[in-house]
C-alpha cells in the first residue's frame, strides 16, 4: 500500500507539501534517513505530518481529507527503568512500528514517538475514532483526545545533546477497522464541530436539507472535458504523477468536484462524479479498472456536504 506524508518547513508553514512512497519499506527508509543528519534542535528541523489534503489549500483541519497509511504518538512520560526498545515492544505488541527519539530525549527521561503502520488510510470524518482507540490500546501513552486532524511531528534527525535512537519492531499491520471496532468512541461527546455532536440521524437529516436545496440543475456536459465543475489543474496534477500518489490526488479530485458542484447548488451524484473518474482515468493510465470509484466516490460527496 502507498504510503503518504505531508511536510512542512517549520511550525509556522502554511503551505502543504506532500510526498508519496510506494510502500511501507521506502517510507521506513526515508526515516532512518532522516535520523542520520545532524540538527541543532527543533528550531532546525522540518516537520512532517500523515494528513493529505485538499489540494492548493492550507494546513487546517477542515482541509484535511484523510491520514495517508501511518499514525504517531508521542511518548514523553513513560518512566522506563530497563531497554527503551523491550518497553515499546511491550506497548505495542506485535503491531509493527518505528520508533524515534525526540529533540529533548535525555538518557535518564528517554522521550521519543511510536509510527504505527495502518491497514488503510483513515478519512477525516474517522481520524478522531481511531485517534481515540489507538492511544485508548496504548493505556493513554498519549493523548486521548485530539481536536488537530492537522497533526505535526518533528522529523528524526541526530540532535545536539539529545538521548537519540531508531529502531523498528512488530510484524502485524495495525488493523483499523478491528481498533475502531474494539474502541467504540460516541463522536459528539469530543467534538468542538456542530456537525459532528448532534446525533447521527439528526446530522443525516441535516446533509438532507442540504441536498434537498440542490435545485441548479441548469448545467449539462458529457464528458470530463466540458464538465464546469472538473477541476483541470488537479487533473493535470495527477497527469504529471510518475510513481506514487494517483490515488490520494484522484480522491482530491473527485472532493473538489463534488464541492464545485455543491457550492453552485447542482445536485451532482457520486456515480456522476465516478464516471467522471472513470473517463479520465481510462485516458491515464487505467489505474482504476477493478477499484469501486462509486463507494470513493460517495465518500468524497459525503465528506463535501459536510464541509462546503
Amino acid at each position: 500500500m502507498a504510503i503518504s506524508l505531508t511536510s512542512f518547513k517549520s511550525q509556522y508553514d502554511n503551505v502543504p507539501k506532500q510526498m508519496d512512497f510506494s510502500d511501507w519499506d521506502h517510507f521506513e527508509r526515508f526515516l532512518y534517513a532522516l535520523s542520520k543528519r545532524p540538527l541543532g534542535g527543533k528550531k532546525d528541523a522540518e516537520l512532517i505530518s500523515p494528513a493529505v489534503y485538499m489540494a492548493n489549500t492550507t494546513r487546517s483541519n477542515k482541509n484535511v481529507l484523510a491520514w495517508a497509511g501511518w499514525a504517531a504518538v508521542d511518548v514523553d512520560d513513560l518512566e522506563i527503568t530497563g531497554d527503551v526498545k523491550d518497553a515499546v515492544d511491550s506497548m505495542c505488541g506485535s503491531y509493527s512500528y518505528i520508533c524515534y527519539s525526540t529533540a529533548s530525549s535525555k538518557m535518564d527521561k528517554p522521550k521519543f514517538r511510536i509510527v504505527f503502520r495502518l491497514s488503510r488510510d483513515i478519512e477525516s470524518v474517522q481520524i478522531k475514532h481511531f485517534w481515540y482507540a489507538l492511544n485508548t490500546y496504548l493505556d493513554s501513552a498519549g493523548d486521548r483526545q485530539t481536536k488537530d486532524l492537522s497533526r505535526m511531528y518533528y522529523v528524526p534527525a541526530t540532535y545536539d545533546s539529545a538521548f537519540n535512537f531508531i529502531f523498528t519492531g512488530g510484524s502485524d499491520i495495525l488493523n483499523v477497522d478491528a481498533l475502531l471496532r474494539q474502541y467504540p468512541y460516541i463522536e459528539k461527546k469530543h467534538s468542538n464541530n456542530f456537525m459532528d455532536r448532534l446525533p447521527e440521524a439528526l446530522q443525516r437529516s441535516v446533509i438532507e436539507h442540504r441536498k434537498a436545496k440542490m435545485e441548479n440543475t441548469g448545467y449539462i456536459w458529457t464528458g470530463y472535458n466540458d464538465c464546469p465543475f472538473w477541476p483541470r489543474k488537479l487533473a493535470d496534477e495527477y497527469r504529471s504523477i510518475t510513481e506514487t500518489g494517483w490515488y490520494h490526488k484522484m480522491y482530491q479530485i473527485m472532493v473538489a468536484t463534488a464541492s464545485r458542484a455543491i457550492s453552485k447548488e447542482y445536485p451532482i451524484t457520486a456515480s456522476q462524479i465516478a464516471d467522471l473518474c472513470k473517463e479520465f482515468d481510462h485516458e491515464n493510465g487505467n489505474w482504476y479498472e477493478n477499484r469501486p470509484l462509486e463507494v470513493e466516490a460517495d465518500r468524497a460527496l459525503e465528506y463535501a456536504y459536510r464541509n462546503v
